[in-house]
């Protein structure tokens, strides 16, 4: 048979060309195999459309004790791990239909009876025009016991400083109601260096009360373990309402987006949020114009993009990081009132809510706080 296209080989079985390409397909396949056997997570392939399990690698064998021909042929909702798994068919169908999903805390039980804690991660592909999920399972029952202890840990530090703070302010009490007394015993005769070593003490004991104050609130932030739905609009009109006398006074402006998006949290926190940082704008504003702060946000990925943004003296770039430390403060004690805990709790409020907070500045112009919370899902997890 004449070629086609002269001057071109047809690859047949005696070509070259051929081998070659055969080869590199088996060297390929084998490639592959290897890393399919040797993985260090669970691997387990499904046929789309029947759900039937095609093959799991060694790795997945091992950690759930079942054998592969007790898996092989099976729909995934067959088989004994999968079996305890609460609407394991509706998994398998999100599974089908989006392709790639992330369970990040799926319960698994082992074949000796233990309950493990996996991730499962799978991702659809074609395979030869047969649409195959690859799942992969990962066992991190280790790390979830280790953040629980973590977690317990941080809690009992926690109360510690709540107990420490509310202790601490009794003597403090104290000192002050006695200082008050001996301003009233005094008097005229508190004059020139008495006056001045007398008003040192005094003030030395309101900044110790604020400060005792600012870490309770500290230590209080981000115990809430039940979040609720919070209109981001409702949070910052509860705190312009605490901050009216101080912006009144200020003459400062504040402008809020109409729309503000709806997020999980805690009300009362995400007010705060909000409170301090607008006080901020007002505290450190620049002194050649009112204050001026805008909120606003837009959608971003599968976060919301939330902003606070002044026209303040702004933050040198190498220390926007460092402002978020507790106790950390970038003016002078004498000149701004505060204890440099206000933007540490920020963090810890947004962090708690799954998101992140960082800082855009430019000295002398103004700040950019930008924070991340992630939309809320109407899909809920496979638990159990």
């Amino acid at each position: 048979m004449q070629h086609p296209f002269p001057g071109l080989k047809m690859i047949g079985d005696s070509d070259p060309l051929s081998s070659l390409a055969r080869e590199s397909m088996r060297v390929s396949e084998s490639r592959y195999r290897r890393l399919f056997e040797t993985a260090l997570d669970g691997i387990l392939l499904l046929n789309a459309d029947t759900a039937q399990i095609e093959d799991v690698n060694p790795y997945l064998i091992a950690m759930l004790g079942y054998s592969h021909a007790e898996f092989l042929g099976k729909k995934l909702w067959e088989v004994g791990p999968f079996v305890d798994i609460a609407q394991s068919k509706e998994m398998f169908i999100e599974i089908q239909t989006k392709g790639h999903v992330r369970y990040e805390d799926l319960p698994l039980r082992t074949i000796s009876g233990a309950l493990i804690q996996v991730e499962f991660v799978s991702n659809s592909y074609d395979c030869d025009g047969v649409k195959v999920i690859q799942c992969n399972i990962r066992d991190i029952t280790e790390r979830k016991e280790a953040e629980k202890k973590l977690n317990e840990k941080n809690i009992e530090l926690e109360n510690f400083a709540y107990i420490a703070s509310h202790d601490l302010r009794q003597p403090l009490r104290m000192i002050s109601n006695y200082l008050r007394i001996i301003e009233k015993k005094l008097g005229p005769e508190l004059t020139g260096d008495l006056r001045t070593y007398f008003d040192y003490a005094v003030d030395g004991a309101k900044r110790m009360d604020r400060l005792i104050t600012d870490l309770l609130q500290y230590s209080r932030t981000g115990n809430s373990t039940e979040f609720v739905p919070v209109s981001l609009g409702d949070a910052a009109s509860g705190a312009l309402l605490n901050l009216s006398v101080a912006i009144r006074e200020a003459g400062a402006d504040v402008l809020v987006s109409d729309d503000m998006p709806t997020i999980l949290g805690d009300l009362t926190e995400t007010a705060r949020l909000f409170q301090n940082l607008i006080g901020n704008a007002i505290k450190y504003r620049s002194p050649d114009r009112l204050p001026l702060a805008e909120i606003g946000w837009r959608r971003d990925g599968q976060d919301y993009l939330v902003w606070v943004k002044d026209n303040g003296m702004g933050i040198a770039p190498d220390s926007c990081e460092r402002t978020f430390q507790i106790f950390h403060r970038l003016v002078p004690k004498d000149a701004y009132e505060g204890s440099g805990i206000g933007l540490a709790v920020c963090k810890k409020i947004v962090e708690h809510c799954g998101g992140k907070i960082w800082i855009e500045s430019v000295v002398g112009e103004g700040s950019t706080f930008l924070m991340t919370f992630p939309i809320p899902s109407k899909i809920s997890t496979v638990l159990n």
